[in-house]
């Protein structure tokens, strides 16, 4: 059955019910023959979603999704509807269930990509500051190393939110000083950022603040995807070598 031939509800009652259940909600404001009426046109939306789901591509959602955003449709379909155009509401409906699931895959589909697209670039970041750890029998050099790797996530962090989620004052409503402290932590450590020079800045920049993979940047520059890894974990310890020298900040705290 096609989405062009969708298939009949077959109210509770009869089709005398189900009209003068539309003739109230017609009428005025009804919210108890709004819900009967989404209730009987249900199994409706359900088939419609059931033929959407069997063609998917995308295998990442279940039959719940699909029926979840079908039901959105019909609700918005029954808030919009109009019998006097002469319209069956089967017709009117199926149009918009389907749409409605279809965008709802679409957003979905979408965030989840970027869920996935930023594991894979902390994954990246970590595997490329990752050396061989130290002697298990010395607690005071693994402090270091542990300490030194957090480090260096944290000012990539740092860098991130100076460009791809910039602060803005709602972050911190209830705390002022904090707020103006991680301004200037970011403001810090841009300008760190810019007194970067060659390649190490490109592969910061390119990594942190456009959200670019290694593998991307190593195809922009011409070098090896090894040798962008190495460059972004040296350009890292340079930056965090700097704030220590300069005292500029504690990331210790």
């Amino acid at each position: 059955m096609s989405v062009n031939q969708p298939p009949q509800p077959t109210p509770v009652g009869g089709a005398t019910d189900i009209a003068l259940l539309w003739k109230q909600l017609r009428s005025g404001p009804c919210d108890l023959a709004r819900e009967q009426i989404i209730d009987v046109y249900l199994p409706f939306a359900r088939t419609l979603a059931a033929q959407v789901y069997a063609k998917r591509t995308y295998l990442e959602l279940e039959f719940f999704d699909y029926f979840q955003y079908a039901s959105i449709g019909l609700m918005e379909a029954v808030d919009h509807f109009d019998g006097d155009r002469g319209v069956k509401f089967e017709t009117f409906a199926a149009s918009r269930i389907t749409g409605a699931i279809l965008s709802g895959i679409k957003s979905l589909s979408e965030k989840q990509e970027q869920v996935n697209a930023r594991r894979r670039l902390l994954s990246e970041r970590v595997t490329s500051m990752k050396t061989e750890p130290p002697d298990d029998k010395d607690p005071d050099a693994i402090f270091v190393y542990l300490a030194e790797l957090a480090i260096g996530l944290a000012i990539g962090f740092v860098l991130e939110d100076t460009g791809m989620h910039q602060l803005d004052d709602s972050a911190y409503p209830d705390n002022t000083y904090q707020r103006v402290e991680m301004q200037q932590l970011n403001q810090r450590v841009r300008a760190s950022l810019d007194a970067v020079s060659g390649k190490g800045r490109e592969v910061l920049s390119y990594h942190y603040l456009q959200q670019i993979s290694f593998e991307e940047i190593a195809t922009m520059l011409g070098i090896t995807r090894g040798r962008v890894s190495q460059i972004h974990v040296d350009t890292l310890n340079k930056l965090r070598t700097r704030f220590f020298r300069n005292d500029e900040m504690d990331l210790y705290c």
